[in-house]
């Protein structure tokens, strides 16, 4: 009796794995056959380990149709009886810009949507062997050598951009003056000055533009909101990410900088967790010799004590998680920029990538989730939308704002220099989402900010009580 009582104490508390099957309108129908019993590797999470017998013993798994959508038109008219099927929609033509290793990705993800409703039509590099190579791949039919002759094709509706990120901006405001709509590789810009000013075109021509930020269109983020606002967690208090991985100091500088890369994804977690603008930032970290920023730890200051701590680096290997913890409980979260599972004390909730048993490859982790991000633009372009719920114009804003900011204090590229440090905090209201019906979850926005732009209020710059902040802390 005593080894039995001994043992029912000693037992995991976790009751299970959750599989939740990502209905896609794939047109060849949905496999609910997620495989989840080959990773025993042993984590450890909140004093307990998933690697433990008790957790991979042999049991029931539950299957769940995912009900949270990217977009509540997604969820019109294509559902039925719990299979997705092709809509009469018509078909998204895409230009990819330029091919690359992202764009081959973005290709195989768009390989596991219906024909129906996305085709690459038009690709363009700068050697024609890449762009021929890259088209017969993916069956395209058109092949260029010259941006702006991909920016004028016809065929094209909208535009893949995914070049190196100082080449962002230029790229987009072609394509938009030639009336195509975008989906532009983050960051979306590389200050916030140019971000304004592609925002203001976009809106201006009104066309559908959109900052890749392809994490915020999976299901796991929205079955995270689901989490936090049914109160699972109690009140969110902190969230903690690390994201560090080994790269050379020439492809650093090619893309901006380890806040650039890296930081983003964390930070965009932090305000899609939060939802509000944060009320101060504090950053430390290492600056090369050519003013790169090589290794960062920034916090971010919210309301109410809650906190997010982003560590990154571009020099050794990190953990690479998210941890998002209330008072009530927590979840974890690995490779937080493409999660396929959340981890919590008492359940795992999985869910598996679409593309069923034969999932074509790709270059990069877990890309053919980007599928979500394109049926996301797809159904805002179908709308009429100019921008997503999911990822929208003013997040785009605020975040160039937090990445300037960050890039003046470290000193970084064309902040070296300069002794004056960027303003974070806008003279605007304390804006937060309310969600009168959590139930209603199709409709809920998951904005961080409302319209700031709406009644011509500006985002002033109140420079001395940033300066106040500094020497406080």
């Amino acid at each position: 009796m005593f080894k039995l009582i001994t043992y029912f104490k000693s037992r995991s508390k976790k009751i299970g794995v959750r599989c939740y099957q990502n209905h896609l309108p794939t047109g060849h129908g949905t496999s609910s056959s997620g495989k989840s019993d080959g990773s025993r590797g042993r984590f450890r999470f909140v004093g307990c380990d998933i690697g433990d017998h008790n957790m991979w013993r042999h049991r029931p798994r539950q299957l769940h149709i995912n009900r949270f959508p990217s977009s509540k038109a997604a969820s019109k008219g294509i559902l039925e009886r719990g299979v997705w099927v092709v809509d009469e929609g018509p078909t998204l033509r895409w230009g990819i810009a330029p091919v690359s290793l992202m764009a081959d990705d973005f290709a195989a993800a768009l390989s596991v949507l219906p024909e129906q409703h996305h085709r690459i039509v038009s690709c363009v590099a700068a050697y024609q062997s890449h762009a021929l190579a890259f088209a017969e791949r993916h069956q395209v039919e058109n092949v260029y050598t010259s941006f702006e002759d991909l920016a004028k094709c016809p065929n094209v509706d909208v535009v893949y951009i995914s070049p190196l990120n100082p080449q962002h901006s230029e790229l987009c405001h072609l394509m938009l003056n030639h009336d195509k709509h975008v989906l532009c590789e983050k960051p979306l810009c590389m200050t916030e000055e140019q971000v304004t000013k592609l925002l203001e075109k976009a809106r201006a021509r009104g066309l559908f533009l959109m900052e890749g930020m392809w994490p915020r269109c999976v299901p796991a983020y929205h079955y995270l909101r689901h989490q936090i606002l049914r109160n699972r967690l109690g009140e969110i208090k902190q969230v903690h990410c690390t994201l560090g991985l080994p790269v050379s100091q020439g492809r650093l500088g090619l893309y901006g900088g380890v806040t650039n890369d890296f930081g983003v994804y964390g930070m965009q977690l932090a305000l899609w967790v939060f939802r509000e603008v944060p009320r101060c930032l504090k950053v430390s970290g290492r600056v090369n010799s050519e003013h790169v920023d090589v290794s960062a730890d920034i916090e971010l200051c919210f309301t109410r004590g809650k906190r997010a701590l982003i560590e990154v680096s571009s020099e050794k290997k990190l953990s690479n998680q998210a941890v998002i913890q209330g008072k009530d409980g927590s979840i974890k979260m690995n490779n937080y920029w493409c999660p396929t599972r959340l981890i919590t004390e008492e359940v795992d909730y999985e869910f598996p990538l679409p593309g069923g048993d034969q999932l074509p490859p790709t270059h990069y982790h877990n890309r053919l989730g980007m599928c979500y991000e394109a049926e996301e633009v797809r159904n805002c372009i179908l709308k009429g939308s100019t921008e997503s719920d999911d990822f929208s114009h003013n997040e785009s804003l605020l975040l160039a704002n937090l990445m300037d900011t960050i890039h003046a204090e470290l000193g970084v590229g064309e902040f070296a220099n300069r002794n004056e440090v960027s303003d974070l905090q806008k003279q605007i209201e304390n804006v937060q989402d309310i969600v009168k019906d959590p139930e209603e979850l199709a409709s809920e926005t998951c904005r961080v900010v409302e319209d700031i732009s709406m009644g011509g209020r500006s985002l002033d710059i109140n420079r001395q009580e940033v300066k106040d902040q500094v020497k406080h802390h």
